[in-house]
Formats: C-alpha cells, structure tokens, sequence
C-alpha cells in the first residue's frame, strides 16, 4: 500500500521510484530482537552509531538487553549535561553562591 500511496501523491521521479510493487525487507538473524517496551528508540540510534563507524567492537550482534539498559542509562546523561546543564545560571565569580 505504502508504494502506491506514495506513487499517488508524491509523483517521484521515475530514476528513483519504479512502480506500485511492495516494499521488501529481510531481517538479520544474529541481531538482537528489542523485547522491552521504549527500548526501539537506544536500540535504534546504537544501530545507526555502530553502522556509522563500521560496526566496531561489541559489533551489531553483541548488543543485548542489559547493554541496551546501560544504553539507555547512558543516552540520559548525555542529553543531561548537553541540553539541561547549560541552562543553570553559573555563580559569577565574586558573588555569594
């Protein structure tokens, strides 16, 4: 359905979209399957990460549940001290704290 829609509203050119037949996709078997509810978001980006760089060590197949919590564990304290520290006011120097 998804190709016909987009053959439908999209009109795209023809180098890049040929006709109305579905989509294919095939699944790798050693990759870790997300058994936990909210985990697709960590597992998602640490694929993206690892494909970027390679698939380095612990490699796309290494990853498991307890990795993914540490992943999520990690991705908070990132975004934390990225985006929510810098907007605490910082004592200037001189003042009372």
């Amino acid at each position: 359905m998804l190709p016909f829609v987009i053959n439908k509203i999209a009109f795209p050119p023809l180098s890049q979209f040929t006709g109305d037949s579905p989509f294919t996709w095939s699944r790798k078997h050693a990759l870790t399957k997300n058994s936990h509810t909210g985990d697709c978001g960590p597992v998602s980006i640490k694929f993206i990460e690892m494909h970027a760089l390679g698939d380095p060590a612990p490699h796309m197949s290494g990853i498991t549940d307890s990795l993914v919590d540490q992943l999520r564990k990690q991705y908070a304290l990132d975004i934390y001290k990225s985006i929510i520290l810098p907007t605490y006011p910082t004592a200037q120097p001189g003042s009372p704290a």
